[in-house]
Order: C-alpha cells, then sequence, then structure tokens
C-alpha cells in the first residue's frame, strides 16, 4: 500500500533550555522526517531556531495554558499539506494546569484526516486516574461528534496519539478497584472500540523508562485509530518505536535516555 503521509508523537520531558539536548531531539524527529507530528512538553522560545532550521518544509503550533509559560505541546504540519490546527480545552478537563490537546486537521489526496495529540494526567492515584478517564471519555465523545459530522460520507478519518499515561489505578488501602497498566490499556481500547477505533501495533509495546532499577520500563504512549483506515507495514507493525528500546542493551539505553528522553517516539503512515 501506498504511503498517504506520515506521523510521529513524542514526550521529550522537559525540553528547555539545553541547546545540545535540543538539536539532538530535533534531529531524530528530522531524520524520520513526518509529515505531521507532535511534540511534548517543550517551550517555544528554546526549540524555535532548531526546528526553523532543520525543517523548514513544516509549519509549527504551540498550545497555550501554563500560567507563566510552562511546557506546552508543539504541532509541526508539513507546509504542503493544507491544515487547520487547533487547541481544545475540553481535554483539560476543567483543571487549568492540565495541556489542552491539540487537533491537526489535514487535507490529503481527497481526504480529510484529523489527528488529536494529547498528553494527559499521569500517576496511579484515585485523581489522576479520575482525569485520565475523563479525558479518554472525551476522545470517544469527539470521535461520534466527528462520525456524526459527516453522515453518510463517514465515518471520520480520525487518529489519537500521545502520552496516555496509562499506568493504572492505585487507591490506598483499597484493592478491591485497582487496576494494572495492562488492564488500564484493555479499558481504553473497549473504550474507544465502542467508537469505531482500534489501538495500532507498535514495534514494541514499552515506550518508558527513566534507566534506572526501580520502575520497569512501561506501556505509555499510544496510537489509536479509525478502524477503517489502513497503515503501512513497518517491519511487521504498523507504529515504529523510536529511541532507548531499539538499542542492544542497558548501557546505551541508558544513554540514549540522558541524551534525548526517557519516552521513545512513535512513527507511522497512514497508508492508500
Amino acid at each position: 500500500m501506498a504511503k498517504l503521509f506520515s506521523f510521529a508523537s513524542w514526550n521529550v520531558e522537559n525540553f528547555h533550555g539545553e541547546p545540545v539536548r535540543a538539536a539532538r531531539i530535533v534531529d531524530v524527529v528530522a531524520a524520520r522526517d513526518p509529515d505531521v507530528f507532535a511534540i511534548y512538553e517543550v517551550r517555544g522560545k528554546d526549540v524555535y531556531q532548531h526546528f526553523m532550521t532543520r525543517m523548514p518544509t513544516h509549519s509549527f503550533f504551540l498550545t497555550e495554558n501554563m500560567p507563566g509559560g510552562g511546557i506546552e505541546i508543539l504541532v509541526g504540519v508539513r507546509r504542503s499539506f493544507p491544515s487547520f490546527v487547533t487547541q481544545r480545552g475540553e481535554f483539560q478537563s476543567q483543571v487549568p494546569t492540565l495541556r489542552p490537546g491539540a487537533i491537526a486537521t489535514v487535507h490529503v489526496g481527497g481526504s480529510v484526516f484529523t489527528l488529536l495529540f494529547l498528553h494527559v494526567k499521569s500517576f496511579p492515584d484515585p485523581r489522576s486516574w479520575g482525569l485520565r478517564d475523563d479525558m479518554f471519555q472525551r476522545v470517544a465523545g469527539l470521535k461520534r461528534t466527528l462520525d456524526r459530522m459527516l453522515g453518510s460520507e463517514g465515518p471520520a478519518k480520525f487518529l489519537c496519539l500521545g502520552d496516555l499515561n496509562t499506568m493504572g489505578l492505585n487507591a490506598t488501602y483499597n484493592d478491591v478497584s485497582d487496576l494494572t497498566p495492562a488492564q488500564e490499556i484493555r479499558s481504553l481500547g473497549r473504550r474507544l472500540s465502542a467508537a469505531g477505533m482500534r489501538p495500532l501495533k507498535k514495534s514494541r509495546d514499552e515506550t518508558w523508562w527513566n534507566g534506572g532499577t526501580s520502575l520497569a520500563p512501561s506501556a505509555l504512549d499510544h496510537v489509536f485509530a479509525s478502524r477503517d483506515l489502513a497503515f503501512t507495514d513497518l517491519g511487521g507493525f504498523e507504529v515504529e518505536v523510536v529511541g532507548w528500546p531499539q538499542q542492544p542493551d542497558d548501557t546505551p539505553r541508558r544513554r540514549w535516555i540522558e541524551e534525548h528522553s526517557d519516552h521513545a517516539m512513535l512513527y507511522g503512515e497512514v497508508a492508500e
């Protein structure tokens, strides 16, 4: 199947104030050269020159919500693609310090694709899990709204991707309602399946590791897409996990984490 466009998503963890690290991170993105991508936890003033120099083929958009100029979501779209990028405050779940969602609507090959980039609330405590659950409900609601808007022309060509922080639920002194991370991922899959979406198969389940021994690698970053969309086969997978998981053992993995990010980048290609 021929590629229509490529996409990427990457939480680079406090991407600001370090020019050498910034250059490395932009080099990783530019090497894959995705048509549409999002980078999470950035400050515009620290990445502006790097992206403008290394990726002049793209236009960039930065969400804004954090008081005093916090870390945001940077969206890049190839300039040859007609596109419309907006931020969606409903994904803050009425918590001002959370990041809004970023939506890139792109026109490719005579079709309209909607990509929702999210960086949702982390931690397994009940409040954090509840905020994630609310955000995931809003993802399903947005997909259904787009389907209704299209009517007989639907369903919508929709992707939701990002750092979804599927850490499970740990209610102190109450193990009846606890969820493992795997259970939260399955629950999210069932919720989005009811809205006509499915998880894309990644080359590696685990996408986060801090390089230490107290926490195991975790599956935090995901791509969900409309069930009828097709994707390029990337070595038997639909999403390539780029970064520390590709290193041969823990020593180079730790070095890659230190030099880049403890999250891996997700890369995929929508096919005709």
